[in-house]
């Protein structure tokens, strides 16, 4: 086995094992730090394939401005809404995933998606060392820049008006809920 295959399988379980405490950890400041776990795993996946831009990008903003929004989000909850099942915070991952697959809402449904996601990444490590298509599209900084203004700008400006539209409506709904706050709730 090569080592670029053991550091995607290390990376593939990185990625999976923090995906599934994003979700299951009864705690949201757990939850947010396990998903800069999965970030920064993915940014050693774009290393691996040398999109060091890509990578870069990925650290910079995902891991870093996005979190830095979620932590800060985090913050302006109230206590009673990060607080979590303190039972819940003691079990291992064992009795964790034994009480998840119980559940009557979900049943098996994780299981099989971490089996297809499995199935999936062993097919992907087979074709992890095959030598990029002629004419595959280069990812320098200048190519990626001509990219996104020429050929995608209108998808690129939907995403920074989503973007802008969702800051917004975060800064509304936290004067809203300040002002109740500090009003003590007559509207």
């Amino acid at each position: 086995m090569s080592l670029q295959v053991v550091a995607f399988a290390v990376l593939a379980a990185l990625i999976l094992y923090g995906s599934y405490k994003v979700v299951a950890s009864p705690l949201i400041t757990h939850s947010a730090l396990f998903l800069a776990l999965v970030l920064v795993s993915v940014a050693g996946v774009f290393l691996m394939l040398d999109a060091v831009f890509l990578a870069v990008v990925q650290v910079l903003v995902y891991a870093g401005a996005v979190m830095a929004v979620i932590i800060f989000a985090i913050m302006l909850s109230e206590q009673r809404e990060i607080g979590g099942d303190p039972s819940a915070q003691r079990m291992g991952f064992g009795e964790e995933l034994r009480r998840a697959l119980r559940s009557r809402h979900w049943g098996l449904l994780p299981a099989a998606a971490a089996a297809l996601l499995a199935v999936l990444a062993i097919a992907g490590i087979g074709r992890l060392g095959a030598p990029a298509a002629p004419g595959a599209a280069s990812t320098s900084v200048a190519d990626v820049g001509r990219a996104l203004l020429t050929d995608y700008l209108v998808p690129f400006e939907i995403a920074s008006a989503v973007l802008l539209a969702a800051v917004i409506g975060a800064i509304v709904l936290t004067a809203r809920e300040g002002s109740d706050a500090r009003d003590g709730g007559r509207s």
